[in-house]
């Protein structure tokens, strides 16, 4: 790969470009909060922004200032946290033997990639993927990406502990509502939950986020007579936690998630989560360590994998302790951390303590 030059020496100064840090810009912007995190004690680490909620020329004229700027005096490595990021690097002449690490996420590189993205990644120091997954995905669709280094995230620990078999029947959805990409299970969910609620009338289904797609979402729920769903919107970090504490359940059942945020803050509160046979879930939680599995997006699929966790107190409890065990020993801010820094360590070349 080109660009693909080691750094050595005194204390490295890492160009982190980015949408945005933390919960404000989804889940892209917690793993660049998580990055900086990751680098900080080590490193000397500017973040140059691109910001999506402005106007296309005004984030063009921010991130061109940005990356002008740094290529007066230009970093030891820039880190893309989006391969649409990345293609900035080839349009700075004084950046063309800089290294460069491009972080991909999921959906935006499971097709063909071609001309400047393409060219991003083939040129790309080191590219990270938060899964197995992920890679795999890619590489179907693009079989000449190069090798890449997989870095599972990690999440903040939580600061309680749920029984869920101690509470009713609430179920939760937390995720962006997004009408081009409607892979985050809402409208399985949905199919599915009538024979939900005909087997636990009781049971309640409370969806976080909003997007595009959210009026569409809200008027199946009005015209099919879908008892038990409210929506919250969009929420803090706080209430976000309090609705993971009071559920016995989150669905997840995403065809199309790289990683999946949202089941890993749930199952560190001890709320175990329904995802789907076959995609990440079954990989970052191998032999159902905590987790239910749906065969497949059918409502009858969805709704036997979900109704034996709503009804058994114990199978919940039982379920909710495994996948917490799960996140405290593998999916913590420092074991990303770790992970991260070794994924960069051969470009680096900083002794990085052993974790």
């Amino acid at each position: 790969m080109a660009a693909s030059g080691v750094i050595s020496n005194s204390r490295k100064t890492l160009a982190l470009v980015t949408s945005g840090l933390g919960t404000a810009y989804g889940g892209i912007g917690v793993v660049a909060q998580s990055i900086r995190s990751a680098l900080e004690p080590y490193c000397r680490v500017v973040v140059w922004q691109h910001p999506p909620f402005w106007p296309r020329p005004l984030r063009i004229a921010k991130i061109a200032g940005h990356v002008l700027l740094g290529s007066q005096d230009p970093p030891d490595l820039v880190i893309y946290d989006h391969v649409h990021l990345a293609v900035l690097h080839a349009m700075v002449p004084k950046f063309r033997n800089v290294p460069y690490a491009v972080f991909i996420h999921g959906v935006e590189v499971w097709q063909a990639l071609g001309g400047r993205r393409r060219e991003a990644l083939l040129g790309a120091s080191v590219i990270v993927a938060n899964s197995a997954t992920t890679v795999a995905a890619t590489r179907r669709a693009n079989p000449w990406l190069p090798d890449v280094e997989v870095t599972w995230l990690g999440i903040r620990a939580a600061s309680g502990q749920v029984d869920p078999g101690k509470l009713p029947p609430n179920t939760l959805i937390v995720g962006r509502m997004s009408s081009p990409e409607r892979y985050k299970g809402h409208d399985a969910v949905m199919d599915a939950w009538p024979l939900i609620r005909a087997a636990i009338p009781q049971a309640q289904l409370t969806i976080i986020g909003t997007g595009s797609d959210e009026p569409r979402l809200r008027r199946r729920v009005q015209q099919e007579h879908l008892a038990g769903v409210r929506f919250l919107g969009r929420v803090s970090d706080e209430e976000r936690d309090r609705a993971y504490c009071s559920s016995r359940l989150l669905f997840y059942p995403s065809e199309q998630e790289g990683f999946g945020l949202a089941g890993i803050e749930a199952a560190s509160f001890g709320v175990p989560f329904m995802g789907l046979a076959g995609t990440v879930t079954a990989e970052l939680f191998p032999a159902g360590n905590g987790v239910v599995l749906a065969k497949d997006l059918t409502p009858h699929s969805i709704a036997e994998a979900a109704i034996p966790v709503l009804t058994d107190s114990r199978l919940a409890s039982m379920l909710g302790d495994a996948a917490r065990k799960r996140i405290h020993h593998t999916f913590l801010e420092e074991h990303f951390a770790a992970r991260f820094r070794a994924a960069l360590g051969k470009v680096l070349q900083i002794d990085f303590p052993q974790e």
